[in-house]
Order: structure tokens, then sequence, then C-alpha cells
């Protein structure tokens, strides 16, 4: 899993957007589940909970979001359930989640050694 792609995807699900193919109404009770779970996780720790609370006041708002994406990912990394959390959020979302790969100079070797998970979107 791509902890960074699947935070952007959670981030923006946070901000109340990014979902395709919900109804407004299961869209709506997916973000509050998705905002009451980041609020478990982040607890006392302000400067996250204001990212959250910032984007969720203002989505456009780039620097928020860039916050609460560093903290989801940062989070994710200390808790694998709340990896997996995230992970399954994005999946619900009906969103794509780009993964952004960079290699060196040995691209086509690492390549070579990766395995590529392709599943059909509706």
């Amino acid at each position: 899993m791509d902890v960074m792609a699947v935070s952007q995807a959670v981030a923006l699900m946070a901000a109340g957007g990014a979902m395709s193919g919900l109804g407004e109404d299961t869209a709506r009770s997916l973000v509050q589940r998705v905002r009451e779970r980041i609020r478990s996780v982040f607890g006392g720790d302000e400067r996250s909970v204001e990212a959250l609370e910032g984007v969720i006041a203002s989505p456009e708002d780039e620097q928020r979001m860039e916050e609460l994406v560093s903290a989801l990912a940062y989070y994710a990394r200390k808790d694998e359930g709340f990896a997996g959390d995230l992970d399954e959020f994005a999946r619900q979302s009906g969103s794509a989640v780009t993964q952004h790969i960079e290699a060196g100079r040995d691209a086509y070797v690492a390549g070579r050694d990766m395995t590529v998970e392709q599943r059909p979107t509706d």
C-alpha cells in the first residue's frame, strides 16, 4: 500500500469530496465515518486536528490539505490498523488512487522486480 496516495485520497474524502458513484446519503455517511475515525486517532494532537478542521472548513486550502495528508501518513505508518482503515476508506470512495513512483537509474531493474495489482473500476 502506498501510504501517501491513500492518505491523499482520504484527506480529499475528509474535505467532503473525491467520491464518485455514491449516492448523496451514502457519501455523507462515509465522510462522517472517515472524520470520526481520523479524530479518534489524532486524539490530543492539536496540530493534526487543526489541519482536519481547516480542510473541512476550507477544502481548497492546499496548505491545510498537505498538513492533513502528512498527519494521516504519519499516523498510518505508526498504526497498521489505522493504515488498513485508510486503505478501506479509499477503496469505498470510488476514486482512483494514483501511486507516484520515483526511481533512479535502476528503474528498469526495479520495475522488473515489481508486482502490480490491477482492479477493474466501475
